[in-house]
């Protein structure tokens, strides 16, 4: 995509799990970057694709739900609906990087398609008969990235070599948001005035920056959940999975 382009940036938030799943041990968080020229169009097919998973895909901004076409057994009419859609904000528009509006629009979506499947997974399954993704998947703007980082960085060095346990772990996921609470007020003022690139008034960037770092607390405490219920797999199940019996420490 063209470097001129402002982007929505979809995160998601893995922790690490124990050795036989997908998911890297606090490692990269995997991340998708949608083209705001069609974001609009586009996230609903997204939305789609998490729901499949069992997840929701929400707006960081002010916390609401991304809403997508639900007709038919899989998210071909989410799709279809997207291409159509995306295609009339490009009408009378060159799309970005020389591209046809068509062939745009298909890399868009091909990109959302390889993002879902390349996420990490639980060993437990939707009722879709989908692997259960890990993490929650926030929408925040591109201009928040930065800050967020920092404070991502910052909950993940408090657990980082620590050996927890299922009774142990919201323990520690919630003292490292304390220890942060410092880079968490300055995330917050950072990415305040990085939003003024939107155009937005300071309210308005005020109330986008609060809201998403309150998405960003609740998906860390969310995976915090998903991890403790993967420690209290019953024996058996971690045998098959590669799953330490007893403790688990947490690595970088």
């Amino acid at each position: 995509m063209g470097r001129n382009l402002k982007r929505l940036l979809t995160i998601l938030l893995p922790f690490a799990l124990p050795a036989a799943t997908v998911a890297q041990p606090l490692g990269p968080k995997p991340t998708l970057h949608t083209p705001d020229v069609i974001a609009p169009a586009v996230l609903p097919y997204l939305a789609c694709l998490y729901a499949e998973r069992g997840l929701p895909l929400l707006r960081a901004a002010d916390g609401t739900q991304v809403a997508y076409d639900k007709s038919g057994s899989s998210c071909s009419a989410a799709r279809a609906r997207a291409i159509a859609d995306a295609s009339k904000l490009l009408e009378g528009k060159p799309a970005p990087d020389g591209l046809s509006a068509a062939v745009f629009i298909e890399h868009t979506l091909a990109d959302m398609d390889d993002y879902v499947a390349s996420l990490p997974v639980t060993t437990g399954q939707t009722s879709q008969g989908q692997s259960a993704v890990i993490g929650i998947p926030v929408t925040i703007e591109d201009e928040v990235q930065p800050a967020y980082a920092r404070y991502d960085d910052c909950l993940k060095t408090q657990v980082s070599g620590t050996p927890v346990t299922a009774a142990t772990i919201m323990a520690k996921f919630r003292e490292a948001m304390t220890i942060c609470t410092s880079v968490r007020e300055f995330a917050v003022a950072e990415a305040t005035k990085a939003l003024v690139a939107k155009g937005w008034d300071e309210a308005t960037r005020a109330r986008a920056a609060a809201n998403t770092f309150a998405k960003v607390d609740e998906s860390w405490l969310a995976m915090g959940r998903q991890y403790q219920r993967q420690l209290l797999l019953p024996k058996e199940a971690r045998a098959a999975t590669g799953q330490p019996p007893a403790k688990h420490k947490a690595k970088h």
